[in-house]
This record gives C-alpha cells, structure tokens and sequence, in this order.
C-alpha cells in the first residue's frame, strides 16, 4: 500500500534526524516514526509514495472531491483519501497538513514545519517586514501514522456546533466613540450576535471621542455582560513617548483585566511585528504577555479582503487574484477596478509596492501636490508607479493561480511557541462591505461549506468611500440594509448553521484536535480514541 516514506528536514544541526517504520501487528496500518530531530529546523516533512495513484480527496468541506488539482487538509479538516485500488486512507494523528500535488499522482506530502504554516513576520528598524519561524517543538517521538480501509472512515467537527461553518468578527476599536459603541451593542442584542470586541486600555488618542477602559469602563463592561468577548487593542491608540508606553506595558502586565486575546494595533512598539523598536527580547517579552494573561495573538495578517464570493478562508481559491480580477469585471465600474489595483498592491505585490501606494495615498488626502513641486513631483511618481503595477496585474492575471504568499496553505489558526512560550494565533480576512459579504448568497456559500471566516472589522467606521458600512455617519445612522445582514447572521446562528464564536472559544476548541487520534483494527475498521481534553469532540461516519 505505501511503497515509500522519505524525510525531508531543513535546517542547523538536524543531520541525526531520522524517520523509520515502526513495527505494528495489524496489516491495515502504517506508522513511521520521527527521531533525533533536534537542532534549529526551518522545514520538516514526510513524503509518502503509495502502489496506487490518489484519485479523491476528503475535502475541507466535509464532501469527497477529485484529484485533479492540489489539495490540502489541515490540523482541523479530515485527513482521509481514496486510493485507484478502492482503500480509503486516514492519517491517526490530526497533527501537521497533507498536501496533494496532481503532477505526482501517487505522492503525498505531510508537513510539520514551513514558514508558510506558521505565517510571523516582525518589522525591522527601518519598518521593512520580514516573515520569522517560531521555534519548533515536535513531540518525542513524532509519528506519522496511515490508516487503511474499505469501509466507512471516522471525521470529526472542527465547529463546536457539529459540521456547521464558524465566524468571528476582531473589531478594532480605532474609530469609536462611546455612542457608537452604545449603538452597535444595541444591534447585536437584536440581532443575537456576539463578537470580539477590541478596546484601548488607556486613553492616548489623537480623536478625543475614543473609547478606553480607563474612561469607558462601565461600557465595555455591558459588552462583556451581553456575552462578547474583549479584547486588547494595543494598550492606546496613539503611541506615547518611550518611558510613558513603557510604563503602560508595565500596568498591563501586573495589573490589566487579563483578556487572553491581543490584537496589535498600529506601530505600537511593544506589539509583536515591532519588537525590534522596543528592545525586548522574544523570551522576555513573550513571559511578559503570558504573565498578562494573554495567549491567543493576530498576527498582523489578512489572507484578502472579502465581497461576492469572497468569505471562506478555507478555500484559498476564493482569494486568488483571478477571482478578484472576475469580481471586478463583473461590476465594471471606476470603483471597482481602482480597487482590484488596491487588492494587487497590498496582498500580491512586494514591499516596496506597498511603501510606494501608502505614499502616494498620502500625497492625495493631504493634497500634497498642490503645496509646491516636490508635492507634484511625488504625484506623478505615484501615477507612475500605478501605472507599472496595472501593467504587473495584467502580466500576473493570465495566470493559472496567484495567491499572497502567506495564503500559500491557508492558514487560519495556529499554534507556535515564541521564547519558550506557546500562543495560538489567528489570520484574518479584511472586512469592510458588510452587506455584500455576507449576503445571503454570501452567508449560504459560508454554511453550506462549513467554512470558516475570522473577520477583521471596523464597525464604527464611517468612510463615505465604504459602501456596506456599518454605519452611515458618525451620529450613528445605520447604513440600509445592515440590520437586515447582521439579523440574517444571527438567524444562522440560531439555526445551529453557523457557531458565532469568540477568538478564545475558537482556539480552545481547536487546541482540543491534539487529543484526538485513529486507529483500525484487525478487520479494517477506523475507530477514533479521544484522550482527556478531547471530550467534547464530534465526530461521525461517513463512506
């Protein structure tokens, strides 16, 4: 059934590691086992060949689909496929991701290190990004084990509502203002949803109308008691000079509320992405936030930016660029294709790009141009430059598939250990037309999917050129048709179609997937064995 398995591990001082098979008295399975894999490891994998070519795949989706393209199944999706010669293989362990690749039919890649699995990246002291590894911490022994039958395979939910999709909306608190805040709750309670709400722990802000726990705490103690999750935003909105911000992360970790959820906001030096500007070493600083109480982290990233047909993060095609590109030329308006340019800047262009648009985007909203040459200068290299990046996006557009290369495996959730410290943290996807988001096409492609999209929003952002906000004005008039939308989530939600869930009950119940293994019996039947901690685990049989 497996003709080969080979290792494949990168990195300094790894060149004793060495993965044998492990002796097991039933035929239907295959276990290999992973040793001496010590040393600083950047890459780490098993390489499977079978007798058979792969011909379906369990997908993320709960549903069989063909081979015919790549495919993956992380830590919270089936592990399972069909094989040409009828076995149905199943991974024991939910550990690490499987990767099919059609050019190799009969080959099957588990991956446990990649710096695209863990996606962290850290702004250097010139603000340049740079993607990091975490430490790696593989248990002793590690093993890969495969499973084998022609019978009905076990699969379990990653939702606490069983099989149903999971949303959570990281609201970042830069634009509101106690009444708005008031007015959003409002909403909610109506609408019976719950979210994860960020909030500033001191009041330092450039707009005196912010809301902090320091001025505000009775507020957002009325969120937390219609069921939201808080969330720390930073710690203020604005950055205060170094002995006073030091002084904050100080009061935070002796003496804050203990929300486990950290959501950096800005260039906040004591964030993660700018820790090169602190001066805090990774152990310390990472001491210093489990200390706080905090455990669960963004990390700074959106895999895209939502709309029509834009919402599960499990289906990385949806955020391909040529799905952006067909979105766009559907509507076939200004906006629309000023705004596929925007996409390709931010989430498939290099840094440089990036930099260049953000200066341009400056020059035009403080009209900059209009103050002297060096103002008109900046603006006909920004014309240029956009000019340069329509000609990249048509290059880029033929295609078969462009990803931003941290949505390379689709990542949502993961666990990474930091200065000896383990964190689970969240990627995101950008969030700012409510209505076409999660329309009720939108809403059904989510469900009927049982996907999962962890959306990084501004609620009390009321920017004219945002069709789909949330609000209208800052005075608090609801955009049409939002109440509509956010009623239909709840609806969803009530219906058990879909688990409105915090950043911390996600990650607790995914953290429970470890103790959760397979094995099969002398008749070739798959059972799951669930350790203490997996107790509230679902899973079911399906052919």
């Amino acid at each position: 059934m497996i003709k080969t398995c080979q290792l494949h591990i990168e990195g300094e001082g790894t060149e004793n590691a060495i993965l044998q098979e492990a002796p097991c008295s039933v035929k239907y399975k295959r276990r290999f086992v992973l040793k001496n894999a010590t040393g600083v490891i950047t890459e780490l994998n098993a390489v499977v060949e079978f007798d058979a070519p792969i011909v379906s795949w369990r997908n993320h989706d709960y549903t069989w689909v063909d081979a015919s393209r790549q495919r993956m199944a992380h830590f919270h999706s089936p592990k399972a496929l069909l094989l040409k010669n009828g076995h149905k293989v199943v991974a024991g362990e939910t550990h690490g991701l499987w990767v099919f690749d059609p050019k190799h039919p009969k080959r099957l890649k588990w991956v446990m290190a990649d710096s695209w699995l863990t996606p962290l990246f850290r702004y250097d002291e010139k603000d340049v990004m740079h993607f990091t590894q975490p430490d790696l911490i593989l248990e002793n022994p590690l093993t890969f084990t495969f499973l084998f039958t022609t019978g009905k395979i076990p699969e379990f939910s990653r939702s606490r509502i069983p099989f149903s999709a999971i949303l959570n909306f990281s609201d970042h608190c830069d634009f509101d203002s106690l009444e708005l805040m008031e007015r959003q709750r409002a909403l909610f309670k109506k609408c019976q949803v719950r979210i994860s709400k960020g909030a500033f722990l001191f009041h330092f802000s450039k707009r005196a109308f912010n809301v902090s726990l320091e001025r505000q705490g009775d507020e957002l103690q009325r969120w937390e008691a219609d069921g939201h999750e808080l969330c720390y935003h930073s710690l203020s909105q604005s950055i205060r000079p170094e002995n006073q911000w030091q002084k904050d992360f100080e009061a935070f970790e002796n003496d804050g509320p203990r929300w486990p959820t950290w959501i950096d906001h800005a260039f906040q030096p004591y964030n993660l992405t700018k820790m090169a500007s602190s001066g805090y070493k990774v152990a310390d600083w990472a001491h210093r936030m489990h200390r706080a109480g905090v455990r669960y982290l963004w990390n700074y990233l959106d895999g895209g930016h939502s709309g029509r047909g834009v919402i599960n993060q499990l289906d990385v095609g949806q955020f391909s660029l040529r799905t952006y590109i067909r979105t766009a030329l559907k509507i076939k308006s200004l906006a629309s294709l000023t705004g596929l340019l925007r996409t390709y800047i931010l989430y498939f262009s290099d840094e440089q790009a990036k930099k260049s648009y953000s200066q341009l985007v400056n020059n035009l909203r403080r009209k900059l141009w209009k103050k002297g040459p060096g103002g008109m200068w900046g603006l006909a290299r920004g014309l240029a430059f956009l000019g340069g990046r329509l000609f990249s996006l048509l290059v880029d557009s033929v295609k078969k598939e462009v990803l931003p290369a941290w949505q390379k495996y689709g990542t949502t959730f993961f666990s990474a250990h930091l200065g000896g410290s383990r964190f689970w943290f969240f990627q995101t996807v950008e969030v700012h037309d409510f209505i076409s988001t999660f329309s009720a096409e939108n809403l059904k492609l989510l469900t009927e999917s049982s996907g999962i999209c962890l959306a990084h929003t501004y609620f009390a952002d009321d920017d004219p050129q945002k069709p789909g906000r949330v609000f209208l004005n800052k005075r608090g008039g609801w955009m049409p048709g939002i109440e509509d939308t956010f009623q239909r989530i709840g609806d969803a939600a009530e219906k058990g179609e879909l688990w409105l869930a915090s950043v911390a009950e996600i990650a607790e119940f995914f953290d429970s997937f470890q103790y959760l293994r397979f094995d099969v019996d002398e008749r070739g039947n798959i059972h799951p064995i669930v350790e203490k901690g997996g107790q509230d685990l679902v899973v079911r049989y399906v052919e």
